[in-house]
């Protein structure tokens, strides 16, 4: 009977767990991306150009990123989004995309020249 009521009470509890572990994650990617935002106006002003430069080219991932930005994103091969940044002008916007889990290959993006917030998997950024 107990271990019947301990399945009962695992069965309800584990999908609000998925729930809020979705939520953390989102907002993990949010926060990272937000980081970038601010790092690349900081960037800007000092050289003149969002990294990378010259545009468009590869940004090396959360390394590169941490050391040319000062900022400290997770790298090691646990995260669950891959970092990357789009110079190419007009359309600078760093991207958090998901790699692992139910909803990998969705992505976060926020564009450096825009106050709007984050915009998920393909939804219209302003």
């Amino acid at each position: 009977m107990v271990l019947v009521i301990i399945a009962t009470l695992a069965a309800l509890a584990w999908p609000n767990y998925v729930k809020i572990q979705e939520k953390a994650y989102n907002r993990e990617a949010k926060a990272s991306l937000a980081l970038i935002r601010a790092a690349e106006k900081i960037y800007r002003l000092e050289q003149g150009f969002y990294y990378p430069y010259p545009a468009g080219s590869p940004d090396g991932g959360a390394a590169l990123i941490n050391s040319f930005l000062k900022l400290s994103l997770p790298e090691s091969a646990s995260v669950i989004w891959s970092i990357s940044i789009n110079s190419t002008a007009g359309s600078e916007r760093s991207r958090a995309t998901r790699t692992g889990g139910f909803d990998a290959g969705k992505y976060w993006e926020h564009p450096f020249n825009s106050e709007d917030s984050a915009c998920f998997s393909g939804t219209s950024c302003h």
